[in-house]
């Protein structure tokens, strides 16, 4: 049978009511135990993909990095999944920007933002770039986020942060920008989020794409 098709039919079917803390970290162990069979590893797949928790998508993304040979789809359509029970549990429904990524703790997630200057034409001045920092951490305390790093490069500035999984991206961010723009309106109100820092190659197609430019790229 086809792994897509037989996910499809099966991976929905006879799924347990809410399970504890304890019960989903089994199911997860269940994926890496050598002596467990293909059958006991579809249905672990099954019921961690249909709980949005930070720590199960842990566990399903690692085994996706690296599978059974027979359940490289099911560890696929299932790591998707997740990630859309976990974008709900979050309340993220924004496409302008790019989500995915864990964070270091079991309880965050990583974010990294790319904020630009409102015009294309212009560089953020020294006091502006300290000023988006210092509204960034201020934001992040109260809303217990972790700043990781902060870098400046005139016209853009990216910095990552890991946030609890109670606290939506837009809440964050759009304070910071908001708060920021009080004194000059100087920043783009779009912006770029993903999980990880943007290679030097990636920064002019993501400028670009956040500015309208360009579409985005589909997937």
């Amino acid at each position: 049978m086809n792994s897509h098709y037989d996910y499809l039919e099966n991976a929905h079917n006879n799924l347990p009511d809410k399970l504890s803390d304890d019960e989903l970290e089994q199911w997860g162990k269940t994926l890496f135990e050598p002596d467990k069979t293909i059958a006991e590893k579809k249905q672990a797949l099954a019921i961690l993909a249909h709980n949005g928790n930070v720590t199960v998508h842990q566990h399903l993304k690692k085994y996706a990095e690296n599978p059974d040979p027979e359940l490289k789809e099911w560890a696929s359509l299932a790591l998707g999944e997740s990630l859309l029970f976990l974008r709900s549990e979050l309340g993220v429904d924004d496409e302008d920007f790019i989500y995915t990524g864990i964070g270091k703790n079991n309880d965050q997630l990583r974010f990294c933002f790319m904020l630009l200057p409102r015009e294309e034409d212009l560089f953020f001045e020294n006091w502006q770039t300290i000023l988006i920092e210092k509204e960034a951490n201020d934001i992040a305390r109260k809303l217990d986020c972790e700043p990781e790093w902060y870098e400046a490069k005139g016209d853009h500035f990216l910095f990552s942060i890991l946030m609890p999984t109670t606290i939506s991206v837009a809440s964050f961010v759009e304070k910071v920008i908001g708060n920021c723009n009080q004194l000059g309106n100087f920043i783009l109100y779009d912006y770029y989020c993903g999980c990880e820092k943007p290679d030097d190659s990636e920064i002019s197609e993501i400028m670009d794409i956040v500015r309208g430019k360009i579409p985005p790229p589909e997937f």
